[in-house]
């Protein structure tokens, strides 16, 4: 049995000081042994969506495109549409920046997120765009012609000056016109004003990406998928590969898989490194040591799985594959993580 984990952040970019760099002194033994005993290899993806795309045999267009991929895995019918992930964000004033923070730091209710959507419905109709949601913090947007565009994906932008970021190409100067309309409208909207009464962040703009009309999937690269993340499940559906929600724990996996080949999207590690919060980004990794890697590597020492590991970075995707056998390369030194950080390891 192959079993494929996608882990991104799992390197996260250098930060300004050690003290600040989630890799610096971080130990997980598990970890490290099967990085130190695989063979590694590397890829030109540089995030989790591209991979994604990539290895299904999805091209891409203007971006690559994830949204009508989520949008069948949200149940709506993407149909030949134009789709692009509009999610709702909060853009927070830093001297003369905005800068975004995602779902992953605010809840929204259901009711808060349709009394929001028909807002932006009401005032773009007459511009041929649709907004709609069948998960209050993944939205879509819906338009009648592909939009001569291209995009940045929400991870990339998160905890950052959105400014440089912003829709890019022919089209470029409507769409930030229409981000600041959205901004406007719902700068004072009572959905907002309860939530800062609240003392919640209030839902002050969306941020579109990730825009395609949805392709025909022919790659089938894997036997099932676990994942939590939206796209890798819309490529399941879409290749007609049988997918679930990740286990908790190792244990509950392979308590339930049967042979063949298993992609896993291990994804908890990403929120914390967007925002610079080294210390929640070392104790999802201890748990993930503790719950993931400690677990497979028995199960691998037992000859009960192949195990590849794949860390998409911004420098391209690092690809380990450990067997049973290579575990017994003993001489093969077990070096800290910073050391396999691509564009800035070690030696």
């Amino acid at each position: 049995m192959q079993c494929h984990l996608l882990i991104p952040a799992l390197f996260p970019p250098t930060a300004m000081t050690r003290e600040n760099d989630p890799l610096h002194g971080v130990k997980v033994s598990a970890l490290q042994t099967l990085l130190a005993r695989g063979n590694c290899s590397k890829s030109p993806a540089n995030d989790v969506e591209s991979w994604l795309c990539e290895i299904f045999g999805v091209a891409r267009q203007q971006d690559y495109p994830v949204a009508p991929f989520c949008v069948m895995a949200d149940g709506i019918e993407a149909g030949n549409a134009y789709w692009l992930r509009a999610d709702p964000i909060h853009l927070a004033v830093e001297r003369d920046q905005l800068i975004l923070t995602e779902g992953s730091t605010f809840s929204l209710s259901q009711a808060e997120s349709v009394n929001l959507i028909a807002t932006l419905n009401q005032h773009f109709s007459a511009d041929g765009l649709h907004f709609c949601a069948s998960h209050p913090l993944r939205w879509y947007l819906r338009l009648d012609r592909p939009p001569a565009i291209s995009t940045q994906p929400i991870y990339k932008v998160a905890g950052h000056n959105i400014h440089s970021h912003l829709p890019h190409g022919p089209e470029e100067l409507r769409w930030r016109s229409l981000i600041n309309e959205v901004q406007m409208l719902l700068f004072e909207h009572p959905v907002n004003i309860a939530r800062e009464k609240r003392g919640e962040a209030p839902i002050n703009s969306v941020w579109p990406w990730g825009g395609g009309t949805l392709p025909t999937v022919s790659n089938r690269p894997f036997d099932q998928v676990w994942a939590n993340d939206v796209l890798a499940s819309g490529l399941a559906m879409s290749s007609k590969l049988s997918h679930q929600a990740l286990p908790a724990h190792a244990g509950d996996w392979l308590a339930q898989a049967r042979s063949g080949n298993h992609l896993l999207v291990l994804d908890s590690l990403r929120p914390a490194t967007c925002y610079g919060t080294p210390h929640i980004w070392r104790e999802r990794l201890e748990q993930m040591e503790q719950q993931w890697f400690a677990p497979l590597e028995r199960a691998l020492r037992k000859g009960e799985i192949e195990l590849i590991l794949h860390a998409p970075s911004s420098h391209g995707t690092l690809s380990f594959t450990i067997t049973r056998s290579s575990l017994l390369k003993l001489w093969r030194r077990q070096w800290p993580l910073i050391h396999y950080r691509p564009g800035d390891a070690e030696t």
